[in-house]
């Protein structure tokens, strides 16, 4: 009887949805910059094809920053959404942009593609520009990740 009532919570527990504040809404951030791919295997490069005109480049497949390290958003009255990322993630997005000028950053919102410009100069300040609009949801969606992200880091 106890192993089919614990069995019966662990079920409950992975199949129930999360309550209202517990955890923030499912939204997939990563940033990525190509990779000629050379010395990688099939598991670390990942072909990405970029719209409009479907170029295909390859990128890392671990991402160089992701929603993890997303700790504000902005949308400025023209449309523009500003990305502001943590310590770690301004790190990370200073170095790739520093080492890599001349190729491509991707920017992928739950898998699609919402920008991918040639880096033409470092990123010091930790934040990325998108220069339009995103989904209101998408956007809102990315806000509730922030605002967990700056609860869980003052908690530690």
């Amino acid at each position: 009887m106890r192993l089919t009532c614990l069995l019966l919570v662990v079920l409950l527990g992975v199949y129930l949805p999360a309550h209202a504040g517990h955890s923030p809404p499912k939204v997939v951030l990563r940033v990525h910059v190509q990779t000629t791919g050379e010395g990688l295997s099939a598991q670390e490069a990942t072909t990405i094809t970029l719209p409009p005109n479907g170029e295909q480049i390859q990128v890392r497949t671990l991402p160089d920053v992701s929603e993890q390290q997303l700790i504000a958003i902005e949308q400025d009255p023209s449309g523009n959404v500003h990305l502001h990322f943590n310590h770690v993630g301004q790190v990370s997005l200073s170095a790739v942009t520093a080492e890599n000028q001349g190729r491509i950053l991707v920017v992928l919102v739950n898998g699609y593609v919402v920008y991918a410009p040639i880096i033409d100069q470092q990123i010091t300040n930790g934040e990325l520009d998108l220069p339009h609009a995103l989904n209101p949801q998408i956007i809102q969606n990315l806000k509730e990740v922030a605002q967990h992200n700056v609860r869980q880091a003052a908690k530690t």
